[in-house]
């Protein structure tokens, strides 16, 4: 039997979005070689044994700058979509839900850090400031993801 994260060309659509950002590559596909990948369901809707194609894949990307990012894909009947990014050590979900998805907690610099879904930006987002951000360098400037991420940006997260 086939996984279910091999059956369909639109997963390979939202990992192609998560390798590049801002029209640049942002991880060598050897990373993506590397990545854990993990299948859980996100939704607050309850899964059924019918639904294996439907759980929602987590990349879990190879280690730097102190962490890891943790790359969604939220998939369902209708559609698969890239479902933005966590940063951190250990990445759980808890059985709290906001705007229908799971909230998610990881750790940074000890402290744990809370990833919720906004239904504005269609991803998941860091409910505060945090230390890393999918930034890139280029011509010399750094150039970050805008809206809810620090300004400040401590350490670059690159591979």
């Amino acid at each position: 039997m086939t996984q279910p994260y091999q059956r369909a060309d639109d997963v390979g659509y939202a990992i192609t979005e998560f390798l590049w950002s801002k029209g640049r590559p942002f991880y060598p596909v050897s990373a993506l070689a590397h990545a854990r990948v993990s299948e859980v369901n996100l939704a607050s809707v309850a899964c059924t044994r019918y639904d294996d194609d439907n759980l929602d894949l987590i990349f879990q990307m190879p280690k730097s700058g102190g962490g890891h990012f943790f790359e969604i894909v939220l998939r369902s009947n209708e559609s698969t979509a890239y479902g933005g990014w966590a940063w951190g050590e250990k990445l759980s979900f808890v059985d709290r839900f906001v705007n229908g998805y799971r909230v998610l907690t990881a750790f940074i610099e000890g402290q744990e850090v809370s990833f919720e879904y906004s239904s504005r930006w269609h991803r998941y987002r860091a409910n505060c400031d945090i230390p890393v951000s999918k930034s890139l360098r280029y011509s010399g400037r750094e150039v970050t993801e805008e809206a809810n991420y620090s300004k400040n940006v401590v350490r670059q997260a690159t591979f």
